[in-house]
């Protein structure tokens, strides 16, 4: 194969798809949810652009290949002329454009509309984008053969116009949003635009260059076997290449996953040693081994509120230590073996003997927000217990394989739970309330599918919490959606911040018991499998939207579904000591919405020093596991964490 015949598309499939990826440059460097940095538009522009070339590339292949077949000239297929095939190609390219056109209009997007309907209408509409590529590239070809432009034959201008077009589009949406909405303004200046636009080329033209190889190796093979046109067999070589692109991709997943669970094992330096507590798993006579906790689980374990840090935030005496423990993965071979570990590590702590337990479904690391359980306990003054329940080690956004795992040992169990309270006197058993976060607040949420809100009751959870549920929990959608006779809506609420619950009539605030935080601009409460297909209700009339979705982001089938992708990415930028309520960070509200929801009152005055309390002991827990391996101190939680927490003459304010 000659140099040129790498860098140059050569048929008219790749160039269409060339002008295709060239035609959505533009459209990745909208604004949305979440402002994104050069790597993530880079990535961004690069995915879309990729993808737009196999839809360009595939349409017109199979266009090519169906003009062949009507030519029906495979005896001598070598001698095909090209001008014969153009122009046959083009009459089919019109007939496609047609009936895609007509596929789009019967099957506009509707409400509740069926998912089949939904790819029927996609498919029309990439058919549509392939077809009027592979056209517009034909034209370019006449044009050329008529006035001998030979440069149109072989690289129609879309690509390198599109990238230009980019950087305009980009720099004038810039402006308007500076004009009118500055707080949203994303962070990217024109020139790292302008210098980043001839790399998305190269990518691109790196990847082209891989996946026609690939797919014209195969296509021609196929040509041999069965003795007719390699067009004919193209589209087959394009599927081909995906394929086995698709196989080598689940490779690497597998090998990060195993890292990721890896490296979520590991004992770090600042919680090397057990705790010397007894009412936490991992400590004295824990029957959950602290080796088995996880990362995140020994942070949790570890890092619970002394009784000395409860009088100085309090200003009493404190009441009890605070029980910790956490259900880890490793505790167990089966659910029922983990499920009952559990139970009897509550029994042996004396968590039934405190009047709060909180049932809590961390993350997919296993992580457990600690604003909430800290908040929790300062306002319990130590009295109450909480317990975690770990069903992945690996990020939210890696585990979605996990989530049925996560609801059934989550089913398991509350079952199981409640079986044990049922043995307790009522007026001796504890309140029982939900936490989750995240693909916690799916696997939880998901636990009632099909029960309503009286199946939380009939489990005795009383109330509970739920922060960045995501778009896919089906527990959500039923509650919210249509009137059911096992759901009653005066008991469920979901909020953006908690000014919308302090605007709520009082007899039906009093009522709420089961409430979701979902932030407007959280792309994880709006990420789903359906952008592909579907325009999702908060990209409806941009002068609807809240102030936190961007009125000029539009909705394109695969184009959002990535971008919003990334958007999950960059939505939880924590700092510590800086508690937000912005994207996937909830923190800023959260120790009013543990107040509110479950019912444990304080004064707001009181409240506002939980919150200091709760920033430097972030602060001062964040410094500690950084700077763990230059200390020489043999506990796990050093003596400087008491002396961050500390009194200040006169009022007793804490100083942060």
């Amino acid at each position: 194969m000659r140099f040129k015949d790498w860098l140059i598309p050569n048929t008219r499939g790749q160039q269409a798809g060339m002008f295709l990826a060239g035609a959505a440059a533009p459209f990745t460097f909208q604004r949305t949810l979440m402002p994104r940095g050069v790597f993530d538009q880079a990535a961004a522009s690069g995915i879309i652009m990729a993808f737009e070339y196999a839809v360009g590339a595939l349409v017109q292949d199979s266009i090519e290949a169906i003009a062949v077949r009507i030519i029906k000239n495979r005896e001598d297929c070598d001698e095909l002329e090209e001008k014969t095939l153009r122009h046959c190609s083009m009459l089919i390219d019109m007939v496609a454009i047609g009936f895609a056109f007509q596929v789009k209009k019967l099957f506009r997007q509707r409400d509740g509309e069926l998912v089949g309907i939904s790819w029927a209408r996609t498919v029309g509409d990439h058919i549509d984008d392939g077809a009027l590529a592979g056209l517009s590239v034909a034209l370019f070809q006449e044009i050329a053969d008529k006035f001998n432009i030979p440069v149109f034959r072989i690289f129609p201008p879309a690509l390198p116009g599109g990238l230009v077009a980019a950087v305009i589009m980009d720099t004038r949406r810039r402006r308007a949003e500076r004009a009118g909405d500055p707080e949203h303004l994303q962070r990217m200046e024109k020139l790292t635009a302008i210098l980043m636009s001839p790399l998305i080329a190269f990518s691109l033209a790196g990847v082209a260059v891989i996946e026609r190889t690939l797919a014209g190796t195969v296509s021609k093979l196929f040509g041999r076997i069965f003795r007719e046109h390699e067009r004919i067999w193209r589209p087959l070589g394009h599927a081909s290449t995906v394929t086995g692109i698709g196989f080598l991709t689940r490779f690497l997943v597998k090998l990060v996953y195993d890292h990721m669970e890896e490296v979520n094992s590991k004992i770090e330096p600042a919680f090397d040693e057990p705790p010397v507590s007894p009412l936490v798993s991992g400590g004295p006579g824990s029957l959950i081994p602290w080796e088995s906790l996880s990362l995140q689980g020994r942070r949790y374990v570890s890092t619970y509120i002394r009784m000395k840090w409860l009088e100085r935030v309090m200003g009493e005496p404190a009441k009890a230590e605070p029980i910790r423990v956490f259900s880890a993965l490793n505790s167990g071979m089966t659910d029922e073996e983990r499920v009952d570990v559990a139970i009897r590590e509550l029994e042996r702590t004396g968590a039934f003997d405190r009047p709060l337990l909180i049932v809590m479904s961390p993350t997919g690391t296993g992580y457990v927000n600690c604003i909430v359980a800290e908040t929790a306990e300062y306002l319990t003054n130590g009295n109450m217990a909480s317990i975690a329940l770990q069903y992945s080690k690996r990020p939210s956004a890696m585990s979605l394989d996990k989530v049925p795992e996560g609801v059934d040992y989550c089913r398991l169990f509350l079952k199981t739970l409640n079986s044990r309270l049922e043995k307790l006197d009522p007026e001796e058993r504890p309140r029982v309330v939900l936490f989750g976060e995240s693909l916690g607040a799916w696997t939880s949420q998901d636990a009632f599918e099909d029960e309503g809100t009286d199946g939380l009751l009939e489990a005795r959870i009383g109330r509970a919490l739920w922060i960045g549920t995501p778009h896919a929990a089906k527990w959500k959608e039923q509650v919210l959606g249509p009137p059911r006779p096992d759901v009653d809506k005066s008991l469920v609420g979901v909020f953006d911040n908690f000014e919308e619950i302090e605007l709520m009539a009082p007899e039906k605030r009093n009522k709420l018991r089961y409430v979701m935080i979902t932030h407007h601009n959280d792309p994880v409460a709006r990420f789903g499998l359906d952008l592909l297909v579907r325009r999702p209700d908060w990209l409806g009339d941009p002068e609807k939207r809240p102030l936190s979705v961007p009125k000029t982001e539009f909705y394109k089938p695969f184009t959002t579904f990535i971008l919003t992708l990334i958007d999950m990415k960059n939505s939880e930028h924590v700092i510590p000591g800086q508690l937000e309520a912005n994207g996937h960070d909830y923190r800023g509200d959260l120790p009013q919405f543990v107040r509110e929801v479950f019912d444990l009152p304080c004064t707001d005055w009181r409240l506002d020093f939980i919150r200091k309390a709760l920033r430097e002991y972030e602060v001062a827990r964040r410094e500690w596991i950084d700077n763990a391996e230059n200390h020489d101190d043999e506990n796990s939680i050093p003596e400087e964490y008491e002396l961050l927490m500390r009194d200040v003459e006169g009022e007793g304010e804490m100083q942060v």
